[in-house]
């Protein structure tokens, strides 16, 4: 009898040592559990809310640019120079002049920009149609090409021209691509002096 006593007495004095102990490291901050780390039914609820919702573009994109989006072009003083905005992409783009003779096994796209000039220098912009590029999703990287329009189409897509825009101006306008029929255009690019800025990832449009 004395020995169970005595059994009981010193498995009650470890469960009581044990608590102490987790209490004092508790006090000390070394263990605390965190009551945010498993959410209750409450937060279950709140965050099955929201299910149906749409991600945004950036989301959806891999956190490149969607089109419609606005992307800042800074200069290489690392300034605010200008906003660039894919407006829309057509794919194919089949709406070529009466005399025009498109490539055989390619597949041409219409993309449509806009360039809004932000210098806070009031330098002008130096666009070049040259240094607009798309890529497919296997890396091969195309410049833009030409193509003829009539005139009805010329008005419908007007062609952005090189040049510089001064500030506060906006230039808009169509860009066109031609890649092979087998490749799938991915992303927009507008690259001058070696860098790679993405404007839009397409391969949705």
């Amino acid at each position: 009898m004395i020995r169970r006593i005595l059994a009981m007495l010193m498995a009650l004095s470890l469960v009581l040592g044990s608590t102490a102990i987790v209490a004092a490291r508790d006090a000390h901050g070394i263990v605390a559990q965190n009551d945010d780390a498993t959410p209750g039914a409450d937060d279950d609820e709140e965050s099955t809310d929201d299910e149906d919702a749409t991600p945004d573009d950036a989301d959806a994109t891999g956190g490149d640019p969607a089109i419609g989006d606005t992307v800042l072009f800074v200069n290489d003083d690392g300034e605010d120079a200008a906003n660039m905005t894919v407006d829309e992409v057509i794919i194919p783009f089949e709406d070529f002049g009466e005399f025009f003779s498109p490539e055989e096994n390619a597949t041409y796209i219409a993309v449509a920009l806009t360039i809004e000039n932000i210098d806070a220098d009031d330098d002008a912009f130096e666009f070049s149609t040259f240094n607009t590029g798309l890529q497919t999703a296997d890396g091969f990287y195309y410049t833009s090409t030409f193509v003829s329009l009539d005139e009805e189409e010329a008005e419908t897509y007007p062609e952005i021209e090189d040049g510089d825009i001064e500030v506060g101006d906006t230039a808009t306008g169509y860009l066109f691509f031609a890649i092979p029929e087998d490749k799938t255009p991915t992303r927009l690019y507008y690259s001058p002096s070696g860098r790679l800025v993405v404007l839009a990832d397409i391969r949705d449009a």
